[in-house]
């Protein structure tokens, strides 16, 4: 590569948090996240836009509102700073800072002096990606500008013309100057064309262009709410930044036994996996685009959420997630979805499993449960169990049906070994809670079956007659280790890194010697995402499984591990964030930006090693 050109595609990222600093210099196409903690956000690319970037907002539904904003003329940044409370890009002689206040519908941005920013915008449903029908109104009230926005049918893309859909405000509070631009401009999207996501193009709006140092944006679908949350934040800028200071302070209290990079990591996911908690009711699966409560999303991330202390939003979902079993036993995909997850129900037992021993530990279980509430989880598991051995068990064994597990790309209906896993770390507790042999019985003739069927001495099987190599023999030891012995399961494990690792520091998603194996992601053509490329939860989950049953014989995998996801979070990607997946071929931040169960496997297993 042209030595100069590649000077020019350098940036440096700092995270300093307290008065710990570390900095870097990188090449990759990098990203500014931040949210708001109540389903907004904010995303910014310094190369390769997206439809996914700009700024977004959550009511009932993800509106995007603004497509971008930046200082006119401006190139790629040198700097990016991330403070956890606000993130800051650096040119050659200015810089900026955005920030989103905890729980309020707003962006603050900042420059160091005044500058021409222009401002971008593309209202919008965030998944809708009609072209007609868009209609802005700007205009001056007091000290403000008001945006309204007004999505209506047209006949060239609807099957009606001109009725109203829904509109939406937002309101600009600013000491300086404007001018309207009024003008359609057409943007490509160079980072949705890589993978494979269209439309690569679309018509947004160029609305202003403003001269000043601060600006606050407000969003509504009240006009009237909008203008006074913008002179409220406006007002209160450096009491909300100093409060915002504060809560990240008491969130990221550092652990002085983990060495500096991965400590610094280990804050950075913390926050993600804050930021991607909604008004503390739930978890996105991910931002840019999985803005949605995925069940086993949710369920995978809940321990994370243990292991900094917050029992109380843990058990808040654990028990939402009890009370959707449907009347087959499985719990559906997403709150109010009619599909079916195979493997929800066993990810929202294990994490009771993991809360009633976690609060136990700490002798602290009788405060955060009551006697009815532990009775609820027996019940709520016992009903998904028999309902699972009514309609799902043939001979012991667990059916379940295409594109239920979490390789969803894969039909892999059948009998599915982490299935068969997930059934007996249920079949266990549920023996544990009760002590009703009937469960012990259970237990021991699948786990009979799974051995006579899955087991051939050296591979455990992906599915009954299916010796496919895949990780999800990782997720089985996580679930239930008592399915092999420990030497059986180094057997198992050194045939499957064999045929999975990456010297980068992952694993494949299927036998890197299978004729369906892609060794770069395809994106929205999802011919990689379960037959190759590497994912963060997965490769996390699999240090901690390679930790806890022989530490010492599998350091070389477990160090490349930590490593290479450690390195992806702070200086590759959504900045701060562990994204999606990786390519197999080489470490990349690919897939979605920030995603939770990424984050929350990173956490268990920094919480594994340095306990």
């Amino acid at each position: 590569m042209n030595l100069v050109f590649l000077l020019n595609k350098m940036v440096k990222i700092v995270h300093l948090l307290n008065n710990h600093k570390i900095e870097s210099k990188s090449t990759k196409d990098t990203r500014l996240l931040i949210t708001n903690r109540k389903g907004g956000y904010f995303c910014l690319a310094n190369m390769g836009k997206s439809r996914y970037d700009g700024l977004f907002f959550f009511d009932e539904k993800v509106y995007k509102v603004i497509e971008s904003l930046n200082i006119v003329g401006s190139a790629k940044a040198g700097k990016i700073i991330n403070k956890f409370y606000e993130i800051k890009r650096e040119w050659d002689n200015t810089a900026e800072t955005f920030f989103m206040p905890n729980n309020y519908d707003s962006l603050v941005y900042e420059t160091t002096q005044p500058s021409n920013i222009e401002i971008v915008l593309d209202a919008k449903e965030s998944y809708d990606h009609r072209q007609w029908g868009r209609f802005y109104t700007i205009c001056q009230e007091d000290d403000k500008i008001i945006v309204k926005f007004v999505k209506k049918t047209d006949s060239r893309e609807d099957s009606s013309d001109g009725s109203e859909e829904y509109s939406l405000f937002l309101v600009l509070k600013f000491e300086g100057m404007f001018k309207k631009a009024e003008e359609w401009e057409k943007r490509n999207y160079e980072f949705d064309k890589k993978r494979n996501s269209m439309p690569y193009e679309r018509y947004v709006f160029s609305a202003l262009n403003l001269k000043t140092e601060r600006v606050v944006l407000s969003f509504s679908k009240n006009k009237e709410r909008a203008k006074k949350e913008a002179d409220y934040v406006f007002r209160n800028i450096e009491n909300l930044r100093e409060k915002q200071k504060e809560y990240y302070d008491s969130l990221l209290k550092s652990r002085k036994n983990i060495k500096n990079e991965v400590m610094m990591a280990y804050s950075c996911t913390i926050n993600s996996l804050d930021s991607l908690t909604v008004d503390n009711k739930g978890i996105f699966a991910g931002l840019p685009w999985f803005f949605q409560f995925w069940t086993r999303d949710e369920a995978i991330s809940l321990k994370a959420l243990m292991l900094q202390g917050n029992f109380s939003l843990a058990k808040n979902i654990l028990f939402r997630h009890l009370k959707s079993v449907l009347h087959d036993g499985k719990l559906p995909t997403k709150l109010d979805s009619l599909l079916r997850s195979a493997d929800s129900a066993g990810w929202v037992s294990k994490r009771a499993e993991d809360l009633i021993y976690i609060l136990k530990n700490k002798k602290i279980l009788e405060k955060q449960f009551t006697r009815n509430e532990i009775e609820e989880i027996e019940e709520r598991i016992g009903h998904s169990l028999d309902f699972m051995i009514k309609y799902h068990t043939r001979d012991n064994l667990v059916l379940n049906n295409a594109k239920e597990t979490w390789m969803d790309s894969l039909q892999r209906d059948g009998f599915r070994i982490e299935i068969q896993a997930m059934q007996l770390s249920m079949y266990k507790l549920m023996h544990e809670l009760t002590n009703n042999r009937i469960y012990r019985e259970l237990e021991d003739n699948l786990k009979k079956e799974v051995r006579d069927k899955f087991w051939n001495k050296k591979c455990l099987a992906d599915g009954l007659d299916d010796f496919t190599i895949r990780p999800n023999v990782f997720i089985a030891y996580y679930m239930y280790p008592e399915l092999l012995t420990n030497k059986e399961w180094i057997t198992c494990f050194d045939n499957a890194l064999k045929s999975l690792w990456n010297d980068w520091g992952g694993v494949s998603t299927i036998d890197k010697n299978n004729p369906l194996f892609r060794p770069e992601h395809t994106g929205e053509i999802n011919e990689s995402y379960h037959n190759g490329d590497s994912w963060f939860w997965i490769n996390n989950l699999a240090a901690i499984t390679l930790y806890r049953l022989d530490k010492k014989r599998y350091k070389k995998y477990i160090d490349k591990i930590l490593q290479a996801s450690t390195k992806e979070i702070l200086w590759q990607g959504a900045i701060g964030h562990h994204a999606e997946l990786s390519s197999s071929k080489e470490l990349r931040s690919e897939g979605c930006l920030a995603q939770a169960w990424s984050a929350a496997m990173y956490i268990e297993l920094i919480n594994e090693i340095y306990k």
